[in-house]
């Protein structure tokens, strides 16, 4: 297949080059400076001991000598360094086991004209790339790849989907671009090692400053010579990895229109649109296995149950099925996007999920021929390789006894329940997700308004001004990020206007005037939906419930700041136990903690003394609990940490947080279903009159 470059894509492929060239130059010159400072180091030693010889000029001579050789080992030791990818979680397959999955790589293989895989894994997740171990040698010799392959993406897609995704990632393989990418990554390791990674320099250091007092000073040498070098090369660093990351999104467009050409636009922007999606399930999954554990219960094949919490996600987001799987549109992830800014993240090696799907939608290549038949039907041995994946990512844990199983009817049920008591109604659609049914501040007053329906209340143009406004708040947050030079460029657009960073300020002042007015039309909805239910409270004679239930909800969240800031200033003030700190500090930041802890343990008892709090608390967190409230716990003796009281204080702050978020919960769900029954009585007078 010959695909044509881009433009772009060899502009952005000279400009790499061109860096490559840069460091490589820099980097002898930097060697060269070393290897002079060396001899210069040594031929000054030599004529020091020469002119005078004694022990002080004879260690002077060493000394120096030794300080220009770990200059240069600096320089030298990591460019020889390899980097083998760990494959101890992944599972190798065999064409002799797999022959379909194997058919399709020969088949893709043959028609990108690229060559196979050395070896073919198996992961858990919703991915697939390509890797390779490195070495210096991997700049100059031919390397085969591997090929990763998600089970949890094939999972999640159709054959032909799977095909394009296989495309994809051999469209890597055949780009003679991937070389520069070899040289990229290598001089990364290197420039990264050279940062980052002196835990062996720092302990010949150590070792060196052991031997002799005089030794202080010419590791001090050293080590302002090689920050003087390590500030430079954080400089190139910088340079290389910006020119690479432009032609690596680059090398993402070529690969998708490889992708389009072998199974079709449609085929891989599908895809690209469902992964993310399928990946939010898969770790639904696997959080519900978390709070599992102290239960002995583990899964054997997680993606049945993957499959099911698709599907369930899918109903509830009303998305559309097909080929029995849930269709995400570009349009559905844009109502939750509203962001006005828009700006080229130089950082980011890949471009956006909604650029990429544009680019194949102007492609617009389509297949006459196309297989939707579930991928993961082309694993012969399924069941057995996902209770194998399945069994790798569970033998970490460290069960009291053998550990049992759910099956799917069962994981369904559960699930579902559990997801059940933290969402709120469908037929609020999502109106109450991100935000309260409340006017902080201010008590309701109950007049009397035009009287709008159910539906017009929760209608989705007033959803959309909840998604508007979290989309001002993170444009802010940008913006801000801009205006103090945290974020570094030249010029970004915002609302199809564009600025430069000196104007950031006179725009965050217009994003804060809209941010303003934003709150203000869903204040004025919160409150227009406020007097429609007490209307309807009123007319069923349950006004009195209704405000016991609006007035219990509205206190608690009057106050859920406050008692959430509690949490906050017990986790930053009992970080420095994770820190090495000297005794007396220790004691002294001890002692401020208690001060603390006063407040802390009475908000915490009040929460467990709330109706239901210790519900789904184990017994042992519940006594642990218990240990706390009642007694003065001694966190510090003498010279070591009391292990056994730190992990009641962290289980403590643990569980205070999830209380407060659990009981915020509860009573705002507690209040919106009592506004339900009220509609659905509301409904049955309509019925009957």
């Amino acid at each position: 297949m010959n695909v044509q470059v881009s433009t772009n894509f060899r502009k952005h492929a000279r400009k790499t080059i061109f860096s490559i060239v840069v460091f490589a130059v820099s980097y002898v010159a930097l060697l060269l400076l070393s290897i002079g400072i060396t001899v210069g180091f040594t031929l000054l030693g030599v004529l020091i001991f020469a002119a005078k010889p004694m022990f002080l000029t004879a260690v002077l001579c060493l000394g120096l000598f030794a300080s220009g050789l770990t200059i240069l080992f600096f320089l030298l030791k990591f460019v020889f360094a390899s980097t083998k990818v760990d494959t101890g979680h992944l599972t190798q397959i065999y064409e002799q086991d797999e022959p379909q999955l194997f058919a399709l790589i020969h088949e893709v293989v043959n028609e990108v004209d690229t060559s196979f895989p050395k070896k073919v894994f198996l992961s858990h997740d919703v991915n697939a790339s390509v890797f390779y171990d490195s070495s210096f040698w991997s700049m100059f010799l031919p390397i085969r790849k591997n090929l990763q392959i998600g089970v949890g993406m094939v999972n999640a897609v159709t054959q032909q989907e799977l095909k394009a995704i296989l495309a994809h990632e051999f469209g890597h393989f055949s780009q003679r671009s991937m070389k520069v990418g070899s040289y990229v990554y290598h001089v990364n390791q290197i420039i990264y090692n050279m940062l980052y990674k002196n835990e062996s320099l720092d302990n010949m250091f150590e070792k060196w400053g052991n031997i002799s007092g005089y030794s202080a000073i010419f590791i001090g040498i050293s080590v302002f010579i090689i920050q003087q070098i390590q500030h430079i090369l954080k400089h190139l660093y910088e340079y290389v990895n910006l020119n690479y990351l432009a032609l690596s999104r680059e090398m993402e467009f070529h690969a998708d229109e490889i992708a389009a050409h072998v199974a079709g636009s449609q085929a891989l922007a599908d895809s690209l649109l469902r992964l993310s999606f399928a990946n939010h399930a898969l770790n639904n999954v696997l959080t519900f296995y978390d709070s599992k554990f102290s239960e002995n219960i583990r899964s054997r094949n997680i993606y049945p149950e993957h499959r099911s919490v698709m599907l369930l996600f899918a109903e509830r987001n009303r998305y559309q099925m097909r080929n029995g799987f849930p269709q995400i549109e570009l349009a559905t992830l844009k109502r939750y996007d509203k962001s006005k800014l828009n700006l080229e993240d130089q950082w980011s090696s890949h471009p956006s999920d909604e650029d990429r799907v544009k680019a194949l939608q102007q492609l617009n290549i389509t297949k006459q021929e196309i297989n939707n038949a579930p991928a993961i039907e082309l694993l012969a041995n399924r069941a057995a390789v996902a209770n194998q994946i399945s069994d790798k990512l569970f033998a970490q844990v460290k069960y009291e006894k053998p550990p049992l199983s759910l099956e799917i009817a069962s994981f369904n049920e559960h699930f579902e329940n559990r997801m059940n008591k933290y969402a709120l109604d469908q037929r609020f659609n999502d109106f109450y997700d991100f935000n309260h049914p409340i006017k902080k501040g201010e008590t309701p007053i109950f007049q009397v308004q035009p009287k709008p329906t159910f539906d017009e209340l929760f209608a989705d143009n007033r959803v959309d001004i909840l998604y508007e406004l979290n989309s001002l708040k993170n444009d802010k947050y940008v913006v801000e990020a801009i205006s103090k030079g945290e974020t570094k460029l030249k010029s970004f657009d915002y609302d199809g206007q564009k600025y430069r960073p000196e104007d950031a300020s006179e725009l965050l002042q217009k994003i804060d005037d809209n941010i303003i007015a934003t709150e203000l039309k869903i204040t004025n909805y919160n409150q227009q939906i406020h007097f429609y239910f007490a209307r309807l409270a009123e007319e069923q004679g349950q006004i009195k419930e209704f405000e016991r239930r609006y007035y219990d909800f509205a206190f608690f969240d009057k106050n859920y700041e406050e008692t959430q800031a509690v949490y906050t200033d017990m986790t930053e003030n009992t970080r420095f136990v994770f820190q090495t700190l000297p005794f007396a500090d220790i004691e002294a930041k001890l002692s401020d903690l208690k001060r603390r802890e006063s407040e802390f343990k009475k908000k915490l008892e009040l929460l467990l003394s709330l109706p239901d709090s210790k519900k789904d608390l184990e017994e042992s967190l519940i006594r642990s609990l218990d240990t706390y409230v009642s007694r003065d716990l001694v966190y510090f003796n003498v010279d070591h940490y009391n292990e056994d009281h730190l992990q009641i204080l962290f289980d403590a702050i643990s569980v205070y947080k999830k209380l407060l978020d659990d009981q915020h919960f509860m009573k705002k769900k507690h209040y919106l279903d009592f506004m339900l029954t009220l509609e659905e009585g509301q409904c049955q007078r309509d019925d009957l009159s």
